[in-house]
Order: structure tokens, then sequence, then C-alpha cells
């Protein structure tokens, strides 16, 4: 089976759909709780952003456990591994509910002196934070089923999930009064619903054993973790700060429609790239652990038959400027110029994606990493501050292509290098194997001439 055979794709469908739903359900909440009417809203994305470390600590396990499920299923330790990885994530979930329950009523009190936000906060953090370790534990386990192909029955748990969310919400949020606090009640009680789920499917699949976690695997396992939390915190921090530059009135000509243009270009961003993070993660897991040259067939495949989607993908998302500019409410050249350049990234991305994963496949979570933090922060930054400055788009928007260009020249380089650098001593053996026939033929011949 080949990058180019159907069956290699069918898992990618059920990955993507069930980002998407969680994506709804995430909606649905928002337009739920913004009829509450107040600081409501307000309330709710502070949460949110307040739990960034939750989030990005559930993702970043998540990927990391979807790349190592495979690998021990092909030398038949699934079980044992799918254990380790679930204990070690409800523990992360259990020290973020207990960091949550310390510090998130302190923070609350600290940051928000509007009543209307930091009353219905109050009560929402303490349910927010007690169900972390179920949202931990379902999370990763959803991604560990992804990659034992058992996608399709996640998707549809996933659906009954966002319509036991939403009647919870009716429940707790209307008819019993809770306001913004029955909200994440109901998120807790579908945490746990599907933590429970998740553990009868595996146990089902006979998917579990158990194990006490050990220490060398474990700590192998939160160095990645780290790393892949690292990088997506990287890429936040950075897009917060160029979002910060965007609305600073100091910095170029300032006015509204660039803030806002954007703003709206982030909000398309998260639509646009899906497909490519799902890309990402399903490739991750289900590309075997190879050497680095031995992918290269692979990405080269991949990188063929993905430009037949990606570039009229790209060709389209210029050709709806407008009507996603009247979709949006924008309008002007800090718009048009950012679908324009948006359309231009996708095929460069698609191929960086793919190398991504490759890399991550191999279980080198630190080098991708490194490769998007220092081409954000080395190019992308630099690049938007230039053109604000300047009030020149085109250089402003460049920050969505020369850092993914940089990016995918530091993934290649690495892949081969590292490749380099593990054939060099094998190299030195063979130089000196040489040297030592060179010296026994001269010697050889030294004596024949006598």
């Amino acid at each position: 089976m080949t990058v180019v055979d159907k069956s290699f794709w069918r898992g990618y469908w059920p990955l993507l759909s069930a980002l998407g739903v969680a994506q709804l359900t995430q909606q649905a909440d928002i337009v739920m709780v913004a009829r509450l009417g107040g600081g409501a809203s307000g309330a709710y994305v502070m949460l949110t952003r307040m739990a960034i470390v939750d989030i990005v600590l559930m993702a970043a396990i998540g990927a990391v456990a979807s790349t190592l499920i495979p690998q021990a299923e092909r030398s038949g330790d699934t079980p044992r591994v799918t254990a380790q990885v679930l204990i070690v994530a409800s523990i992360t979930g259990l020290c973020c509910c207990g960091f949550g329950l310390a510090f998130y009523p302190g923070l609350v009190g600290w940051l928000f002196h509007d009543a209307e936000i930091a009353g219905p906060l109050g009560v929402s953090v303490f349910w927010f934070a007690l169900a972390a370790p179920f949202r931990f534990f379902g999370s990763t386990a959803a991604f560990v089923l992804h990659a034992l192909a058992d996608g399709p029955r996640v998707v549809r748990w996933r659906l009954i999930e966002a319509i036991a969310k939403i009647a919870g919400n009716l429940l707790f949020m209307n008819g019993l009064g809770m306001g913004l606090a029955g909200c994440f009640v109901s998120g807790s009680l579908v945490a746990i619903l599907s933590s429970f789920w998740c553990w009868r499917v595996l146990a089902q699949r006979n998917a579990l054993s158990l194990v006490v976690p050990e220490r060398a695997w474990t700590l192998r396992f939160l160095r990645s973790t780290a790393w892949e939390s690292q990088r997506i915190l990287t890429m936040q921090a950075a897009i917060f700060v160029c979002l910060s530059l965007f609305a600073a009135p100091w910095l170029g000509t300032y006015h509204i429609a660039r803030i806002n243009s954007y703003a709206a270009g982030q909000t398309l961003i998260l639509f646009v790239f899906a497909p490519f993070m799902a890309l990402m993660r399903y490739l991750a897991y289900r590309l075997p652990e190879r050497n680095g040259r031995e992918y290269d067939p692979i990405i080269r495949a991949l990188w063929r038959h993905g430009a037949i989607v990606v570039f009229p993908f790209a060709a389209a998302l210029i050709a709806c400027r407008d009507p996603l500019g009247g979709l949006y409410g924008q309008q002007g050249p800090w718009w048009s110029v950012f679908i324009q350049a948006l359309a231009l990234s996708l095929p460069l991305r698609y191929a960086t994606n793919v190398l991504r994963a490759v890399s991550q496949a191999r279980g080198d979570f630190t080098t991708v990493a490194k490769a998007d933090s220092a081409s954000l922060w080395l190019f992308g930054v630099p690049l938007v501050a230039l053109g604000l400055h300047l009030d020149s788009p085109a250089i402003a928007y460049l920050s969505l292509i020369v850092p993914e260009a940089a990016c995918g020249v530091w993934l290649w380089r690495r892949l081969h290098g590292t490749e380099m650098q593990r054939a060099w001593p094998t190299f030195e053996k063979l130089r000196d194997l040489a040297g030592l026939h060179v010296d026994l033929w001269r010697t050889i011949w030294s004596r024949a001439e006598k």
C-alpha cells in the first residue's frame, strides 16, 4: 500500500470530521452564551484564554500519543503503550485540575474588576477545572482510536457529544437558571461520559492493560510533549504579538481597517488551515517509521498528488476574495492583499506540513518545534512590523509566506542532515579500512620491487 492508494487515506476524513465537529460544538457554546447577555460572552472567552495551558497540553499529548500507538501496534505492544499514554495524560489532567482550582479564582479577581465578568467566572472556573482529568483522558483516547483506524466511531461519538452538549446547555443554562456556569457543568458531564465511553471502547478492543508507566518511557514522552507544547504556544504568542502590532497606533498610519482585516483574516485562517492541520496529524501517525532518505519517494508522491488539490483551492480563494470580504465585512488593500498572500502560502504550507508530519512520525518533535519557533520570530514578526511601519500590506503579509519557506528548508535539510550524521561513523570506518588496504598494497608493492 502506498500514499497514492485510496486505502491509505481512509482515516483522514474521519479525523478532519472529528476536529470539525469539535469546532462546531465550541461555536454553539459561544452562540448560546451570547444570548445570556451581560458579560457572559466575555467571561466565556476569557476563561478559555486563561486555560491556554490546558488546551495546549491536551493537543500536544494527543499529537505525541498518536505517533506512538502505530509503532506499538507494529511491535504488538499496543495495550501497554496505550495504558501508559492514558495514565500520563490523566495525571497531567489532575495537575491542571489542581492548578486551576488553586489559582484560577485569584486570577479572575486580579484580572477582572467588572462584576458582570468576574461574577459568572467565579463559579464556572470550579466546574471547568474539575473536569480537566476527564478532558485529558477523553481527548487522548480519541487520538489513540484514530491511530488504531477507528476514526469513524470517534466521529459518531463526537456528533452525539455535540447534541448532548447543546441539550445540556439548554437544561442547565436556561432550564435550571445556572447561566454561564451551566455551560461548564454541561461540559463537565459530557467530558465524564466521553471518558467512560473511550475506556469501554478501548477495553473491548483489548487495547488496554494494567501497567505502571516506565520512568525512561515517561521522560521521553514528556520531553516530546514539552517540545510540541512549546511549538503551539510559540505560534499563539507570535499571533498575539502581530495582532498587537496591527492595533498599535504608533506604528505606521493606523486606521481601524487594518486591525479589522487582520483579525477577520485570523478567523478565516482557522477554517482554511484546518485540513492542513488534520493532514499533519494524520500523516504523523500513518506514515511508518523509516530512515530519512527512505521518506523521499513518499514526500515527493504526497507533494505531487497534493498539488492537484491545493493549487485549485488557492486559485478559488483568490477568486472569492470579494465575496469573502462581503461575508466578513472587510474591504480595501489590507484585506485583498491578505487573501492573495494567504492563497499563495497554501501550496507552501501543504509542502511544509508534509515535512512536519514526516519529522514527527520519526518522533522528532524537537526539530519541528525549533523550526516553527525560529522561523516565526526571525521572519514573521519582523516582516509584520516592517510592513506596518512602511504602510505596505504586501510586506506585512509576507509573514504568511517567508516563515513557511524558511521552515521547509530547515526541515528538509534536517531530515537529510540527520542521516548524514548517522552515516558519518560508517564513512569514517570505510575510510580507515580503505587506508589500511592502501597501506597493505604499498607494503606488498615495495617488497615486490625489492
